[in-house]
């Protein structure tokens, strides 16, 4: 028996259709809330993979997988982003760009590179996925218990399961 856990493989999109994605080798215990100032307000609930292997920008016919680099390649699809604080962090070690539709709105994915962090990562919305495809309901993967609060307010990025850190939701 083995103790991996099960990866899925799941079509995502804005509400708009605008931006359209691919989430390979998703964990679905890597569900999880953070309480740093941009998700608080967001009210995003996150579904981390670890990079750009594993998020398919679907452009046409093309799968064009995700990163820092070529997030502005996106622009004419709608996807925009908000770098958070960058005054605030040294070039290299913190860096997140928040991204979003410019079309409908709606809150789509980070881009990361938090050293504090593991690196390198993208967090998806989770209410962006299809987790009808695979059978599941949103709303079991987002049991309190399951969910893994990030504490981004204070830059530590230390992860708990079960309880918000101090200024997070539930």
């Amino acid at each position: 028996m083995s103790d991996s856990p099960e990866l899925y493989t799941l079509n995502g999109s804005c509400h708009c259709r605008s931006i359209k994605f691919i989430a390979k080798n998703v964990n679905l215990d890597n569900i999880g809330k953070c309480n740093c100032t941009y998700h608080n307000k967001d009210g995003r609930i996150l579904l981390r993979v670890r990079g750009a292997e594993d998020v398919l920008m679907l452009k046409g016919d093309e799968q064009i997988p995700l990163n820092l680099e070529n997030l502005a390649s996106f622009k004419e699809d709608g996807l925009s982003s908000y770098v958070a604080n960058p005054a605030r962090y040294k070039p290299g070690q913190h860096e997140v760009h928040h991204c979003f539709c410019s079309k409908c709105g709606n809150s789509t994915f980070s881009v990361l590179n938090v050293e504090s962090f593991g690196g390198r990562s993208i967090s998806l919305s989770a209410r962006l996925l299809d987790f009808n495809a695979i059978g599941k309901d949103i709303k079991d993967i987002t049991e309190p218990k399951k969910v893994t609060y990030v504490d981004g307010l204070t830059d530590k990025f230390g992860m708990q399961k079960g309880e918000p850190w101090s200024g997070g939701a539930w």
